[in-house]
């Protein structure tokens, strides 16, 4: 009886698989749309999802710029992710190498600095 319970999950979670969440829109608290979430960068590790890259400004023939959001940083909205930041922000903002999504410890940490969330993992 004490394993059906330690095994059994809360109802209060869910479950979405990272396909689903690839390609979803990133949104101001305005309902501004951002970019889109272009991949989920799961910590192999720890088994959890440590942040996602998102493209941003590809659309009216602008050059696509990447970054790298922690997965807390983003609230789940309809099927979208809402990030609590002003449209302009990434405007002047240096963003990811095209080909080169993957952050080194350092990197993480400051982009988890950046949105003023505890450093991942420890980190």
């Amino acid at each position: 009886m004490g394993i059906v319970e330690e095994t059994e999950v809360p109802r209060h979670r869910t479950f979405v698989a990272a396909t689903e969440i690839k390609g979803s829109k990133i949104l101001t608290v305005k309902d501004e749309e951002l970019g889109k979430i272009k991949e989920v960068m799961i910590d192999s590790e720890r088994g959890r999802i440590a942040y996602v890259v998102f493209a941003c400004d590809c659309f009216l023939g602008m050059k696509c710029k990447y970054f790298a959001i922690p997965w807390g940083a983003l609230e789940a909205s309809r099927g979208d992710y809402i990030l609590h930041v002003d449209k302009e922000a990434f405007k002047t903002e240096e963003g990811l190498d095209k080909d080169v999504w993957t952050l080194n410890h350092n990197d993480l940490a400051k982009v988890y600095e950046q949105y003023n969330l505890p450093p991942y993992g420890g980190v």
